[in-house]
């Protein structure tokens, strides 16, 4: 019976040892790639701020200055946001995240990508309308500007959510994996059984 019970202690320890190195190196990877995105989008938000105001100060039309401005306006915000979403994956590397923890925050990129993917659709969608009735507004070259900028933005938007999504997801049958049968939460043991 002794025996029974150290083979039994044995094999539990070693199960946890391996969950926690695949949980530890699924959360580093989910880690990185919010950080490596946040990179891409810094990239994109300075691109957009260059470009932006490069048009802004070489156009004299109406319509092309005002696309050139919003254009550099969306890169300053984006910038801001990649710089500040950087910032939080450098601390969350420092940080020691139990199974419940990093799981959740998983679901929660995950999730964030997806609402922010509906509002790319969002902002697709305003800018054609802006484009389309441009004329029905005061100065209507201003406004066709506009829509075209926040049309092409969102779509730019929807191609980087969409990617940082996926990038995510393709590991969604580890998490599972590691996060699954029995494991430490941080307040005790739970065991998980999927049928």
């Amino acid at each position: 019976m002794k025996l029974l019970l150290i083979l039994g202690t044995f094999f539990y320890c070693t199960c946890l040892q391996a969950q926690s190195y695949n949980f530890k190196e699924l959360n580093l990877r989910r880690i990185e790639t919010n950080r490596t995105g946040m990179l891409v989008l810094g990239s994109w938000g300075g691109a957009n701020i260059v470009s932006g105001v490069t048009g802004l100060a070489m156009s004299d039309r109406t319509v092309w200055k005002s696309f050139h401005g919003m254009n550099a306006a969306w890169g300053a915000v984006n910038g801001l946001i990649a710089l500040g979403g950087y910032m939080g994956a450098r601390k969350e590397l420092q940080k020691d995240f139990n199974y419940d923890e990093a799981y959740s925050r998983y679901k929660s990129n995950k999730r964030l990508y997806l609402v922010n993917a509906g509002l790319d659709v969002l902002y697709i969608g305003t800018g054609i309308a802006l484009s389309a009735y441009s004329t029905q507004f005061r100065n209507p070259d201003l406004w066709l500007g506009f829509g075209r900028s926040i049309a092409m933005q969102g779509l730019g938007l929807l191609a980087f959510d969409c990617a940082m999504y996926i990038a995510h997801q393709k590991h969604n049958k580890k998490w599972v994996q590691a996060v699954g049968g029995i494991g430490f939460t941080g307040n005790g043991l739970s065991y998980t059984y999927r049928f």
